[in-house]
């Protein structure tokens, strides 16, 4: 048989293309292949290794739509779509309203919340490891936006993750500029879909609509009838979703929000934990977004760590089960002497500390005053709330410290013992103290807060007393914590106040 030259032309190219295939096979990128879970982690030791993982990890996410196919740990962490899930197109209408100029004076200091971090709105949508997905956006919209594919946002090679052996790979999340009408995505580890700008991006709204991905469950308290919701448990072929409460979104995998019978009750549990918190904090509710919870195989730091979203860890071969509590809160209600209701109410609590009333020393400190509140509001009381404030603990530390001149670097090294300072305040004036103090606050501007540690704990110890009508100077210097000469002038005009029986004397 002839051939034209054309046609040869053709073929040679052809065997050509075959050629630089089998070649790119030959020395393709070992990481690509690898597979890294809490059964095979990626040890400390392998540094050379890590740092080609997490490099490639960065690369991938990076790269042009479809150039990388669904990497191999996607099947583990965060999971593998169902086979048979089909691919759908969905066209949502989304909102986006910026804080106000009060809101934005309220949120500028919550430096542990991660602000100003890309809000995400979801989509109820999930795209596949490796698979492109479409976004198309009205002209209006072009370049204020991006989608994100993926919610666990932790990266392992900082913190003290950098120093553990890796249960997962080191980054997961996408994030792709939606610069024109019609753009593509993937993710060779898939996740959930989001839509973000930054909170104080001006208003917009907009039809956008999100081709060849799966439906994941999505349920949204007042909205998603249990009818609906039972539907999408059964259907879905997602292996994460989510449950939006009122105040909070709880990202779960799939297999954890199917043990939600009754979605509409864990929403309004989960609601009034984040209402108590904010109470306690004096912000507004609904808030400017609602907070986020995400649990994690391997996260960056800690049990549970604040941010957008706040970071759970779930790791069951490590010891660290923490879905079955996301999916019923009513657990939490179980003092378990700092058990994980201890570290849920302690890492919301973080997202509500005003970093204006937070000087040195205090970060591990003030936080608890919001575990204390919801253990007393929600719990109904603190016995066994946590071994650092029970009553044999709270008469050892005081007798110890109090047994020899204070020490304000003992006491800012010691978490518990300067959460008694705050303690004996609040067990003499209850926690309406610290609410209308902390209220006073929300009115700085930005010239008016405090630049200094010192000005930080000047303003404290004058709104507290003001506040109260009592001088509460002396108090923090007897604890060794200097206030300056001009505050303790000022709060003269009040009447002293120190708790009974203090410093203790011992018995």
């Amino acid at each position: 048989m002839k051939y034209s030259s054309k046609y040869a032309a053709l073929l040679m190219a052809c065997g050509a293309m075959l050629i630089s295939a089998k070649a790119a096979d030959s020395t393709a990128n070992p990481v690509d292949s690898m597979i890294i879970s809490a059964d095979k982690p990626l040890a400390v030791k392998d540094k050379a290794l890590r740092q080609k993982v997490f490099d490639r990890c960065q690369e991938m996410l990076n790269a042009p739509a479809g150039k990388f196919g669904a990497h191999p740990s996607a099947a583990i962490f965060p999971g593998s779509v169902a086979t048979d899930a089909p691919r759908i197109s969905r066209t949502i209408d989304f909102k986006h309203t910026p804080p106000d100029a009060a809101m934005l004076r309220l949120i500028t200091p919550l430096d542990y919340s991660s602000p100003f971090d890309p809000t995400m709105y979801s989509s109820g949508l999930y795209a596949a490891p490796g698979e492109v997905i479409t976004v198309d956006i009205p002209e209006a919209l072009v370049g204020k936006l991006e989608v994100e594919i993926g919610c666990h946002t932790d990266s392992l090679n900082e913190d003290s993750a950098a120093s553990e052996a890796w249960r997962r790979m080191p980054l997961l999340v996408s994030h792709t500029k939606l610069s024109s009408v019609h753009t593509q995505a993937s993710n060779p580890f898939g996740g959930l879909i989001f839509i973000t700008c930054p909170p104080t991006n001006a208003a917009w709204q907009g039809k956008i609509t999100i081709s060849n991905a799966v439906m994941s469950p999505l349920y949204v308290y007042g909205k998603t009838t249990q009818a609906e919701w039972d539907e999408m448990l059964k259907n879905t072929g997602a292996p994460w979703g989510e449950l939006a409460a009122s105040n909070v979104i709880i990202m779960l995998r799939t297999s954890a929000l199917k043990t939600i019978h009754d979605p509409a009750r864990c929403a309004d549990l989960w609601d009034n934990v984040i209402g108590a918190e904010m109470d306690l904090a004096q912000l507004p509710l609904p808030f400017y977004r609602k907070q986020r919870l995400v649990t994690d195989v391997h996260m960056s730091a800690g049990f549970m760590h604040s941010g957008y979203p706040i970071m759970v860890h779930h790791c069951p071969e490590v010891g660290m089960d923490s879905e079955s509590f996301l999916a019923d809160p009513s657990q939490l209600a179980k003092p378990v002497n700092g058990g994980p209701n201890w570290g849920f109410f302690h890492e919301i609590g973080h997202n509500m500390q005003n970093i204006d009333w937070v000087f040195d020393g205090t970060t591990e400190v003030s936080v608890n005053l919001f575990s204390l509140y919801s253990f007393d509001k929600i719990v109904g009381g603190r016995d066994h709330a946590h071994g650092g404030v029970s009553n044999d603990t709270t008469r050892k530390m005081l007798q110890n410290y109090f047994s020899h001149a204070p020490n304000l670097k003992q006491w800012q090294n010691d978490p518990w013992l300067a959460l008694t300072t705050f303690r004996l305040i609040q067990n003499d004036f209850g926690w309406d103290l610290f609410k209308r103090t902390f209220v006073r606050y929300h009115a700085l501007t930005d010239t008016q807060r405090p630049q200094s540690d010192q000005d930080k704990r000047d303003m404290f110890v004058r709104y507290l007393s003001e506040t109260a009508g009592r001088n509460f100077a002396n108090y923090f210097t007897t604890w060794g914590i200097p206030v300056s000469k001009s505050v303790k002038k000022d709060l003269q005009k009040y009447p002293v106040w120190m708790p009974y029986n203090f410093p203790p004397k011992v018995i």
